[in-house]
């Protein structure tokens, strides 16, 4: 039995989580961290509750971490929907793989396969939901909004046939109409009378309540949706190599969000010219059964003049509304940094020169705005006016052909009058149609721009997830240089030894962060390669590496949230103990002390009212709960003063194990005590490498290679 003991218990759970990630099209992988959670919730919830409602728990909770889905349970399998996950009173966590020809249907377990005759009373089952692409696919904006709505059709099939219906019943007035004129109305049937009334106003109530449904099943369409939509393209921008970022944040942001103009576009053009216009077409059909083609023709001729006017202006809307969003994501970019860069504004007096890029970004977002609004409500008044007249023309015709000919009956006249309307309406429809076109195309467009950014993991396929990591760095031949700029990074030949403990001085501009934010995988060099392990740094999972590598960045970023958010994110299977043993070690305790909320202590977005040194706490004190194997430092004491700093000094001798690999940048010489071998590194590569002491005595006798004032010059402490 799976909830028997907490032994049999963890292996069920961690078979269960490798059966699901090699089930799914992409790479999964649940951390050892994640695992232990939900081993601890497992071991909670089977001691407070029934076994079999526990186990079920715990395996949605499994699923959820992993990504894949919540699953729906049913009480019988089905070998449609097969592998099926199962759920048995007295047995356990089982995948239902097959059917036997008897059948009989085939169980995995952990250690074992098994048949079952007869589903045990109380069993649950469910299908293990799809999970989306493979990792280092890369789908583009495009595909994404496919398989989003393509996994939708039903939707649009209810919504398509509400719509219709609703044209149809658009046919009662119109025929209405023309019963009273020409049969109620001559032969004073008022029986007949209300009997076509009690009919047409059924027929209306239902094409309301058919309004009103379809009005549902699209909110519920668009909730969906947004979600999906919204999860995959944040998922993405996360998955974006840190090299690949563009400048402006706010212009990305920005272009990211616009999906919903996208969104929104699909579902309206999808019914538009899957419905309404087609219908204008059978409305034209109608007019000629009712009074014969040249009535029909008059209505035929004003609807592919007014078509011709609303693509005559397509053209222009398109344009200006492609300049109008361009220089939105543009104004929000200046806005962030505006924000962000507040009080260097302010300092440098710099605020004219920023306000008068706003409003020459601002003025022509606003012209533009204008023309493409008056485009769209020129094309809206010319189609406005097309259809009076052709209300007129209709009549007249309808009139000169009563008056002349037997053909034609004033109820038909009416009759076709009411459905010339009808066969006009969708070209009313263009204009706005146009417009959402426009924004949703541009929107496409930045999307795809996203998309093609390059991901961690980029074009591989099944990243690899070592066990263990010993810290082997090899470094050869690779040069790094961000965009637009000359190379910044060059190492001809590096390796770092599992256990060592590197220090890396020189000159400012020399690339010692860049070089520690290759070796933490976060960018890829443009040349050469950095194998970990023996291992190509970019095959190996992100999560393996954020799990595995503590890498501390010089500039400290803080999330809005409390002390504890910032602290466990993404560590799971962390007590409340674990975090105030941490606290204390890096002194972080004091500030918590200091404040009535302790660890609750709210942080402003990006970390905005908490000094440089207690932003470092922070992320030490968060560094020291996540236990990693690899340390890479960046920094790590640049703004506290030296009480502070002899305390973080004890602390990283004291958590940093003799086996685990460190990589140090400072310019501090009293944390050159911390490390055992020194790097010296400029532009042009690494000019010298070895013992710490040694390289030290070289510097101090004033060696030509490299100023004894670029590593700040002393003695270890």
């Amino acid at each position: 039995m799976l909830m028997n003991t907490n032994t049999t218990q963890n292996i069920d759970i961690t078979w269960l989580a490798q059966r699901c990630c090699s089930l799914q099209e992409k790479n999964l992988r649940l951390s050892s961290r994640q695992l232990a959670t939900v081993q601890q919730a497992a071991a909670q919830k089977a001691a407070g509750q029934d076994d079999h409602d526990a186990l079920r728990d715990i395996v949605e909770q499994l699923l959820e971490m992993l990504e894949i889905g919540v699953p729906e349970w049913v009480k019988e399998p089905s070998s449609d929907t097969l592998p099926m996950i199962a759920l048995l009173p007295g047995v356990g966590c089982r995948l239902v793989y097959g059917r036997t020809d008897q059948g009989n249907w085939l169980l995995e377990g952990p250690e074992d396969s098994q048949q079952i005759v007869h589903i045990p009373l109380g069993a649950w089952f469910a299908t293990i939901p799809h999970s989306g692409h493979a990792t280092g696919e890369a789908p583009n904006a495009f595909g994404v909004f496919k398989e989003a709505l393509g996994s939708r059709k039903a939707v649009f099939v209810q919504a398509g046939l509400a719509s219709a219906l609703c044209n149809a019943f658009a046919l009662a007035t119109s025929l209405y109409s023309l019963q009273v004129y020409d049969r109620v109305i001559p032969t004073r049937g008022i029986q007949t009378l209300i009997v076509l009334t009690v009919g047409v106003s059924i027929v209306m109530v239902l094409d309301m309540v058919i309004k009103m449904a379809r009005s549902a099943i699209l909110e519920t369409f668009i909730k969906g949706a947004d979600l999906e939509i919204s999860h995959k393209i944040f998922q993405r921008l996360l998955g974006v190599r840190m090299d690949q970022f563009p400048a402006s944040v706010g212009t990305l942001s920005s272009q990211v969000r616009s999906y919903e103009s996208i969104r929104s576009f699909a579902s309206s053009a999808t019914l538009y010219v899957a419905i309404d216009a087609p219908f204008g077409l059978l409305f034209l059909l109608v007019i000629m059964a009712i009074a014969g083609p040249i009535v029909a023709l008059v209505a035929l001729v004003f609807f592919i003049f007014s078509l011709a006017l609303g693509l005559a202006y397509r053209r222009r809307i398109e344009v200006h509304t492609k300049n109008s969003s361009s220089l939105t994501n543009m104004k929000l970019g200046l806005l962030v940094e505006a924000v962000e860069g507040a009080e260097s504004i302010k300092a440098t007096g710099s605020a004219w020169q920023i306000l008068t890029r706003w409003d020459r970004m601002n003025r022509q977002s606003v012209e533009d705005d204008a023309k493409t609004r008056h485009y769209s409500e020129t094309s809206t008044y010319l189609s406005g006016f097309m259809q009076q007249l052709s209300y007129i023309m209709l009549v007249g015709t309808g009139a000169y052909l009563a008056a002349t000919t037997t053909d034609l009956t004033t109820g038909g006249i009416i009759a076709c009058s009411i459905l010339s309307g009808r066969v006009l309406a969708p070209i009313g429809m263009l204009p706005g149609l146009i417009v959402q076109w426009g924004h949703a195309k541009i929107a496409l467009e930045n999307l795809e721009r996203v998309f093609a950014l390059e991901s961690d993991n980029h074009e591989v396929a099944r990243p690899l997830s070592p066990d263990v990591v010993k810290g082997r760095y090899q470094v050869s031949g690779m040069r790094f240089a961000y965009r637009g700029r000359n190379e910044t990074v060059v190492i001809n030949q590096l390796v770092i030894e599992p256990g060592e403990k590197v220090g890396i001085l020189g000159v400012v501009g020399a690339g010692k962060s860049t070089l520690l934010k290759l070796l933490a995988g976060l960018y890829k060099p443009e040349q050469g390669q950095i194998l970990l392990d023996g291992l190509e740094m970019q095959h190996i999972s992100r999560l393996v590496l954020s799990e595995r590598l503590g890498y501390l960045p010089q500039n400290i970023h803080l999330f809005a949230g409390t002390i504890r958010d910032n602290l466990l994110l993404g560590i799971t299977g962390v007590t409340e103990a674990d975090v105030l043993a941490a606290c204390e070690g890096t002194g972080l305790m004091q500030l918590i002390s200091s404040h009535p909320k302790g660890l609750d202590l709210e942080i402003a977005e990006g970390g905005a009212g908490v000094s440089g040194g207690q932003k470092q706490l922070i992320a030490l004190t968060r560094l020291l709960l996540a236990r990693p194997d690899i340390w890479l430092l960046d920094e790590p004491t640049a703004s506290m003063d030296e009480g502070l700093e002899q305390r973080i000094l004890a602390m990283l001798r004291k958590s940093i194990a003799p086996t685990q690999t460190m990589v140090l940048v400072t310019h501090k010489p009293a944390l050159l005590g911390l490390v055992n071998r020194l790097v010296i590194l400029t532009p042009n590569g690494i000019v010298m490498d070895g013992p710490r002491d040694a390289v030290l005595n070289k510097l101090r006798s004033n060696s030509p290679a490299i100023p004894q004032t670029a590593v700040g010059g002393g003695a270890p402490q």
